[in-house]
């Protein structure tokens, strides 16, 4: 099942035509103009700039909402998969809110899945505010989001800037990682 959906993924994607300029054939019954075009049809000439990459206040500021989003992936990896060494770092930080082995029972009515949400949407839309793991998932996919909203709108450019913009993003989300979850890698790289 994995693989069909994959093929018809791959299918879609290389059957989009977002940019087409011919005439599709069901609309060639619209009204003719001299140059045999349907009326309806407006041709604009798309201009790529010719502008060097550079880093403007627009990549700041999505720079910056990608670093956090993987801030706090690697936050959520840490309390995960580390939690003895962050206690260690941070002895009165409460397990209750941050050990994930504990806290996921937060959402629930004195901590027991079995008595219920512990109030209304705990359990789903307000599922962030019941410890710091759901929370970083929270900050994480606001961040994505909001970065990629205010990415949006840049206009078309050459390829080589949507590379450098994949390298940039890349590195402040990767940054933004390390910065949270080394720190309290026991192994420390080894």
């Amino acid at each position: 099942m994995k693989w069909i959906i994959l093929f018809l993924l791959v299918i879609t994607c290389f059957r989009g035509s977002a940019q087409q300029t011919e005439v599709a054939p069901a609309f060639a019954t619209g009204i003719k103009l001299n140059n045999n075009e349907p009326s309806f049809i407006q041709k604009e000439e798309i201009r790529v700039s010719a502008s060097h990459w550079k880093i403007d206040r627009n990549r700041v500021i999505s720079g910056g909402l990608v670093f956090l989003a993987g801030l706090s992936k690697g936050f959520n990896e840490t309390l995960q998969f580390h939690w003895k060494e962050f206690h260690r770092q941070f002895p009165h930080a409460r397990a209750q809110w941050f050990n994930p082995t504990v806290s996921w029972r937060n959402k629930y009515r004195n901590g027991d899945p079995n008595q219920g949400p512990k109030s209304f949407l705990s359990t789903s839309v307000l599922i962030g505010f019941t410890d710091q793991y759901h929370l970083n998932n929270m900050i994480n996919r606001l961040s994505w989001t909001s970065a990629l909203v205010v990415h949006i709108g840049g206009g078309k450019r050459p390829l080589k800037q949507y590379l450098f913009d994949l390298l940039y993003y890349s590195a402040c989300n990767y940054t933004g990682f390390a910065t949270a979850y080394y720190p309290f890698n026991k192994y420390k790289g080894k």
